[in-house]
Formats: structure tokens, C-alpha cells, sequence
């Protein structure tokens, strides 16, 4: 049985490993200063291969932003298949940096795994620091490059808050991908 490997990537302080924590209930390091994962950790979960990597965009102490795409890059490579990537957006600080007429550099990893044939489900996490829930997600997925309303993309699109435990449909959509990966695998091999 061929091993599925699922990549949480996003930026510095996005909520990557409480997101894993509150999905698969493993012991992760966090913090509220930026940068508490500084490499790659792995976890073997039979089959599933749970990879929290590095925030991208701070860099003191930690892997460089390319380092770790260029890791990524390294894994597809060498895969037959692409793995499945969560990419976890701090729905807050996503918003201040566009309010400022910014580019976030979240629009520009999304575009990076699209480029690499990975379809990435977006976690946006932190909602319940943010208001108008639907303006403000309806406003992410255009900056990301798709059309609003947000809801049209259920399949790739998840709201969250990591911290009051709200993940269940992140947790549905990982693994009904998950699932159809089995089932390609057991096809394949059959």
C-alpha cells in the first residue's frame, strides 16, 4: 500500500500545528511568537504521512521560505503522485496585509502549489477574530484568484478556528481527499 503524504504549509503564525493537533490529536509544539516549528516534523499515522512544515515569511533562526519550497518541490518529484497539501491562512493578518494594498504572500504559495499540480485545500483559520465572516471570506478567495462567494468552493475552501476546536470540515474534506487517494492506489495497483 502506497503511503499518502499530507503537507500543512502556510505562513509564520497561521495555525499550522494546533491544526494538526486538534485533527489527529498529536502532541505538537506551539506558541504565540512566530517560528516555534523550525524544521520539517513528520508523523506516521499508518498509511498518512502528516507533515507540519515551517511558516514561510520569517526566517530568524529558521529554514528560508525556499528551503522549504524547495522541499516541497523534492517531494513531488520524486512521487507518482502529488501529496495533499492544507494551506492554513490567518484570516486576520491575511485582511490587514490586503487592507494595506499589499500582496499576501499566502496568494503567492497558493499559486506556487497550483503551478505544481498540488490542489491545495485552504484552511482559513482565526475566523473567530475576524467579523463579517462572509465578506471577509467572499474577499480571501478573490484575492486567491477564484470568484466569490467563498461557498462555491466547498471543496477546496474551509473556515476554521484551530483554537475553539472548529475543524470538523476541515477534518471531512482531508479525508474524503484522503479516500479518494486510497481508492486511486487500490486501482492502480490492481
Amino acid at each position: 500500500m502506497k503511503c499518502i503524504e499530507l503537507f500543512f504549509v502556510g505562513r509564520t503564525n497561521a495555525g499550522k500545528s494546533t491544526v494538526i493537533k486538534e485533527l489527529f490529536g498529536l502532541k505538537t509544539r506551539t506558541g504565540k511568537n512566530p517560528g516555534v516549528t523550525k524544521i520539517p516534523v513528520r508523523y506516521e499515522l499508518g498509511d498518512l504521512i502528516v507533515t507540519d512544515l515551517p511558516g514561510i515569511g520569517f526566517r530568524r533562526g529558521l529554514i528560508s521560505s525556499q528551503s522549504i519550497l524547495r522541499e516541497i518541490t523534492e517531494k513531488i518529484r520524486k512521487r507518482q503522485q502529488p501529496p495533499l497539501a492544507v494551506q492554513i491562512i490567518d484570516a486576520k493578518s491575511f485582511l490587514k496585509i490586503i487592507e494595506r494594498h499589499s500582496r499576501p504572500l499566502d496568494v503567492d504559495l497558493f499559486e506556487y502549489l497550483l503551478d505544481l499540480e498540488i490542489d491545495p485545500i485552504v484552511a482559513i483559520n482565526k475566523m473567530d477574530k475576524i467579523e463579517a465572516h462572509e465578506a471577509n471570506l467572499n474577499n480571501i478567495v478573490s484575492q486567491l484568484g477564484m470568484l466569490p462567494p467563498y461557498r462555491q468552493w466547498i471543496d477546496r475552501v474551509v473556515p476554521i478556528s484551530a483554537k475553539k476546536h472548529d475543524v470538523s470540515e476541515l477534518r471531512w474534506l482531508i479525508n474524503y481527499r484522503i479516500q479518494h487517494l486510497r481508492e486511486i492506489n487500490e486501482t492502480s495497483t490492481a
